[in-house]
C-alpha cells in the first residue's frame, strides 16, 4: 500500500517544543495545546503567530524530538512492503531543514511532499495514497471524504471531535496504526480475493 503520512504531532513531536517557546515569547504560560490554530489558544492575532515562526523555522522545525513509536512504526510498515510519501503542511521553503530532521533521526524517507497550508487532498490524489496517518482532524475529514482511510492519532487538539467520517480511525499510538493498517491490507486483500472468485464463476 502506499501510505501518507503527516510530521508535525505524528512524526516529529513538535508541539511540546513549540508551546515551551510560545509561552516564552508571548509570556504565558499554557499548559496544553488545546486549539490546533494555536494563535486563538495564546490569544494573539494571527499575523503575529504567523511572524514567530517564520522568524524561528529554522530552529522550530529542527529541535523536536521523534513521536514515541513513529520511527519503529514507519520501519515495520516499509518492512512489510508498505510505500511511505510524507505529506507535510510545511512550505517548500522548509524542505532543507525537513529533510536534515529527518536523516538526523534515521527515520527512512523517499518522497515528501509540501502543500504549504493548502488542502492535502489535491497531493493524496495526485499519489494515489491509499491510506494517511494524520493528527488534524480538518485534514483527517476532508481525506476521508474522498473514500481514502485515515488514521487519526489522538491528541489534546482533536479529542473533542465527535462526527469524524467513518473511514477514519482514531489510534492512541503508533502501534495502533500499524495494527489498523494491517487489519485494512487484510480487507483489501480479501475483497481482492473475492472479486477474483466473482470473476471466475461469471466466466
Amino acid at each position: 500500500m502506499r501510505i501518507g503520512v503527516d510530521i508535525d504531532g505524528v512524526v516529529s513531536d513538535s508541539y511540546p517544543c513549540w508551546l515551551q517557546e510560545l509561552n516564552q515569547y508571548f509570556g504565558k504560560d499554557i499548559k496544553t495545546i488545546t486549539d490546533y490554530d494555536m494563535y486563538k489558544l495564546f490569544g494573539v492575532p494571527r499575523a503575529a503567530m504567523n511572524d514567530f515562526f517564520v522568524g524561528n523555522a529554522e530552529r522550530l522545525l529542527f529541535m523536536p524530538d521523534i513521536v514515541m513509536g513513529a520511527k519503529e512504526g514507519i520501519e515495520t510498515l516499509v518492512e512489510e512492503g508498505h510505500e511511505i510519501i510524507y505529506v507535510t503542511a510545511r512550505t517548500p521553503e522548509e524542505k532543507d531543514v525537513t529533510l536534515r530532521w529527518l536523516a538526523k533521526r534515521g527515520i527512512p524517507h523517499e518522497h515528501v511532499l509540501f502543500s504549504g497550508f493548502n488542502s492535502k487532498v489535491s497531493l493524496v490524489q495526485e499519489w494515489d495514497i491509499e491510506a494517511f496517518i494524520e493528527d488534524y482532524h480538518v485534514n483527517a475529514e476532508q481525506i476521508a471524504k474522498i473514500g481514502v482511510p485515515v488514521f487519526l492519532l489522538t491528541a489534546s487538539y482533536n479529542q473533542g471531535c465527535t462526527g469524524l467520517p467513518e473511514a477514519v480511525t482514531r489510534c492512541q499510538s503508533w502501534q495502533d496504526v500499524v495494527e489498523g493498517i494491517r487489519r485494512l491490507k487484510g480487507i483489501q486483500e480479501g475483497s481482492q480475493v473475492a472479486d477474483k472468485i466473482d470473476k471466475i464463476s461469471c466466466e
